[in-house]
């Protein structure tokens, strides 16, 4: 990659990192509406975007998680492979929103890794309650991004921005 391109990921793993502070509250727990999960879609206008995005999960899950190294192998985990899954699945998908959507599909099923962290720490009556409601805010929340990142990019243009 290119010096502006890795400037520019580091721009979105801050971005990522400061809006999750800004709902800290609302961002780890059993119930999360991680707002930050909306760049997650940068990647439907240039892969390279998803080097930002795990940047920021990185360095938010060290600075935040209060389920600690649990959340640094399982949170990154969930974003690295969900990336890699999304990739695949919208090879030959043209339509950006429909790339968005699976995207969206995409980080909410995969989103029981999340919940996971619960039966590694003992509590594994409540892990499907857990990975419903970790669904339910992932999809809401990538979900109202769509309409926004692609609103974005017609002003942004986030591929060219990547590209030059």
């Amino acid at each position: 990659m290119k010096t502006k391109q890795w400037v520019i990921n580091a721009i979105i793993a801050a971005m990522y990192t400061g809006v999750t502070i800004l709902i800290a509250p609302f961002a780890f727990g059993a119930i999360q509406f991680r707002l930050s999960e909306i760049l997650n879609h940068l990647v439907v206008f240039n892969k390279r975007y998803a080097y930002g995005v795990t940047a920021g999960v990185i360095l938010t899950n060290l600075i935040l998680s209060p389920f600690g190294v649990y959340d640094w192998i399982l949170g990154v985990g969930h974003t690295v492979l969900s990336f890699v899954l999304y990739f695949i699945l919208s090879k030959h998908v043209q339509s950006p929103v429909k790339k968005m959507i699976i995207n969206t599909l995409v980080f909410s099923v995969m989103s029981f890794m999340i919940a996971l962290m619960l039966l590694l720490i003992g509590a594994e009556e409540v892990f499907w309650l857990t990975y419903l409601w970790i669904f339910i805010g992932q999809m809401v929340t990538m979900g109202i991004g769509i309409p926004i990142v692609l609103s974005l990019n017609t002003k942004i243009e986030f591929d060219k921005k990547m590209k030059n």
